[in-house]
């Protein structure tokens, strides 16, 4: 007798990704008004430090206790549970628009309360899936979930000027409110298999030690971690100067730079829906090693490079070059990690992504200011050494 349809993985897995998708979708615009009214408020590059401040700094203080939680309490719960604490918040902000009293201060920290909700969600999020579908539909789950995110990143800017244009602030913020209700909702239909939690007595402190040790004894997972963070670290270039280069080499109309979000987009949904549909591969560092190569020469050609035309071309290849780096090496790390270790890693692997681009920003948006061309030329010949020593090597 075959299966009822809600008790297959791909009903699961289904309900799951539209579920993080609507939340997703919300979360961008919010975010993305967010910062566009306080620039446009206060014409202060300060203020749009606070924001950028609020958004990644928050997030790594619990990133760790959010893996702590995710090996210890059931995956669904933390996920609703931080999705309604975002929800609230906004919710919160948006009367405090409504009564007239809002100001940047309750901006930058209600922003803190999103994204200390979302450093929680994060290490549970990641390891959901492998709870929900076999491990040899892992990367095409994957992959749907990179595409997903890339579609949202494509579509996100423009229907979140036009909100902006057509309602005001309160209004806007309610968006996040209605999609993580529909969110949650669909949430509660899923259900999720867990795995027996032995109720150990260690304290945070203790069970983080523990996962750090879990990850350093295991020469895969090092291994994993480190080129994530290289790779995360050698790209920032290319995803926060990008803007600067094309503006003295194509132009400095904001069209432009939209055009090249979108090719990169493009390129980044595109590959994802490939790898989806195709069958798995059975060698996701040779993707890995291809996708850093794609990144430093791209880097590089970006250098000579004049005209929106060819700028768009580049952003697209880069951005093909994404999922090919992101999807197989999260895959690897779902596939070689405990269950009950599947948080705590993934805390780690998502900290250190976090903090890579305060760090690259550190180091190259100075050389930036000295010469723009080296802050690309380095780290994409890096780039095209550690792709090549990936596929050589491992």
């Amino acid at each position: 007798m075959s299966r009822k349809l809600n008790d297959t993985w791909q009903y699961r897995l289904t309900i799951y990704l539209v579920s993080q998708g609507i939340s997703l979708f919300g979360s961008s615009i919010v975010s993305l008004a967010i910062i566009w009214y306080v620039t446009l408020k206060t014409q202060s590059a300060f203020a749009v430090t606070g924001v950028t401040l609020t958004t990644f700094l928050p997030q790594a203080v619990v990133m760790l206790y959010g893996g702590v939680l995710a090996d210890r309490y059931p995956l669904k719960k933390i996920v609703i549970l931080s999705d309604f604490m975002i929800a609230l918040s906004t919710l919160v902000l948006a009367a405090i628009f409504i009564t007239g009293k809002d100001s940047i201060f309750w901006i930058f920290f209600f922003h803190t309360l999103r994204s200390l909700g979302a450093g929680i969600q994060l290490p549970a999020s990641k390891s959901i899936l492998p709870r929900i579908v076999p491990e040899q539909a892992l990367i095409r789950a994957n992959s749907l979930n990179t595409g997903i995110w890339s579609l949202i990143q494509l579509v996100s800017p423009g229907i979140g000027g036009l909100v902006m244009n057509a309602m005001d602030m309160e209004a806007v913020l309610l968006i996040d409110v209605g999609t993580a209700a529909v969110s949650i909702s669909l949430l509660f239909l899923l259900e999720l298999p867990e795995w027996n939690r032995e109720q150990e007595m260690e304290n945070t402190k203790e069970r983080l030690i523990q996962g750090f040790w879990y990850i350093m004894k295991s020469r895969s997972l090092k291994r994993c971690l480190f080129l994530y963070s290289v790779f995360q670290f050698l790209v920032v270039p290319a995803s926060q100067l990008t803007p600067l280069l094309a503006s003295s080499h194509a132009g400095r109309e904001v069209w432009m730079l939209s055009v090249m979000e979108t090719s990169f987009s493009v390129g980044a949904l595109t590959v994802s829906i490939l790898m989806a549909y195709s069958k798995s591969s059975s060698f996701p560092f040779r993707m890995i090693g291809v996708s850093s190569a794609v990144f430093g020469i791209t880097m590089i050609l970006l250098l000579p490079a004049r005209g929106i035309l060819l700028f768009a071309v580049l952003m697209c290849m880069m951005g093909a070059g994404s999922p090919l780096y992101y999807t197989p090496l999260i895959t690897y790390i779902q596939e070689h990690t405990q269950e009950n270790y599947m948080g705590r890693t993934f805390s780690f692997v998502d900290l250190l992504s976090t903090l890579a681009m305060p760090l690259g920003m550190v180091v190259f948006g100075p050389l930036a200011s000295v010469s723009i061309l080296m802050s690309f030329a380095i780290p994409g010949t890096l780039l095209i050494i550690l792709g090549m020593w990936i596929i050589k090597n491992m």
